[in-house]
């Protein structure tokens, strides 16, 4: 993705499912299961890098 962070939902090549959120003014990731329902790790600060190589995701898999 290019510019700056959006909230929501997101594949990543390496990552899998991840949801980029705002957490107390900072931008974080956390990766999830396929469907979306379970948390597979836990929330990481989202850096350039990781934003560059992810896109959209098909879905909407609600507020996580």
């Amino acid at each position: 993705m290019d510019g700056t962070f959006t909230e929501g939902w997101f594949t990543h090549p390496s990552q899998g499912l991840i949801r980029v959120f705002l957490k107390g003014g900072e931008w974080v990731f956390q990766c999830y299961t396929k469907n979306g329902q379970k948390a597979l790790s836990k929330e990481r600060p989202l850096d350039s890098w990781t934003w560059a190589l992810s896109e959209s995701a098909y879905e909407d898999f609600g507020p996580g």
